[in-house]
């Protein structure tokens, strides 16, 4: 039900969201995709997901997720970030899993949700899909440690006007919900998403103190 706003609401919404898509500027992912310590006792760190997990909203990804998490970890740590912009949870599933399980992992973090939560997507297809994420990583990696960072928390962004950011943000906390409950089920650890507080020039993703925040409540989970 946390759709029933946004569908109460979508002669409006819809207006509000193009009206949004036009003056939100397009934001390149941060580069390089991988990184850190090249030692071959260093902890390997995957960062998979959207827009937030490849950085977006900072030019290197020192400044990321990634990099941002891999600097408050105890241990030397080799990283790489996996994914694109605009992706829903299904995307990353379909076009960036088999990338994600290549290579071994000690840690997984898994950032999706933003765009689910843009496309109304039905709380049941984001947990499939998210399940299916968690699933595979578990598999692969039977020994690391596995992180769900929940959906932005979209009532509170201010670059939102009303109703849309009210309709987004009931949408947004269902699929929290249902990002809680597939962590549990899969063992892992559960994050809330991006709270809106510090962010780029678009208005919209994290800047270097949204990562840092982001990466700080990881870590403390990890500790």
């Amino acid at each position: 039900m946390s759709r029933a706003p946004a569908f109460l609401l979508a002669p409006i919404v819809l207006v509000q969201g193009r009206g949004l898509s036009r003056r939100v500027p397009r934001m390149a992912p941060a580069t390089p995709r991988s990184g850190g310590s090249h030692s071959p006792e260093a902890s390997q760190l995957l960062v998979l997901g959207d827009s937030t997990a490849v950085g977006t909203g900072v030019e290197q990804m020192a400044d990321a997720m990634v990099g941002q998490l891999a600097r408050r970890l105890p241990e030397s740590v080799a990283w790489r970030a996996v994914g694109e912009n605009g992706a829903t949870s299904s995307e990353v599933r379909e076009r960036h899993l088999p990338e994600a399980v290549a290579d071994p992992a000690d840690v997984a973090v898994v950032l999706v949700g933003w765009n689910d939560a843009l496309h109304l997507r039905s709380a049941g297809a984001y947990a499939g899909d998210l399940g299916a994420l968690m699933a595979a990583l578990g598999s692969r990696n039977p020994r690391a440690r596995l992180v769900v960072v929940g959906p932005p928390v979209f009532g509170d962004f201010a670059v939102l006007p009303q109703p849309l950011r009210f309709a987004l943000g009931a949408h947004a906390r269902g699929l929290a919900r249902a990002a809680a409950r597939v962590a549990r089920e899969h063992g892992a650890l559960f994050v809330p998403g991006f709270d809106g507080r510090s962010v780029a020039s678009d208005g919209f993703h994290p800047d270097a103190t949204g990562y840092a925040a982001l990466a700080e409540r990881v870590a403390s989970r990890l500790s």
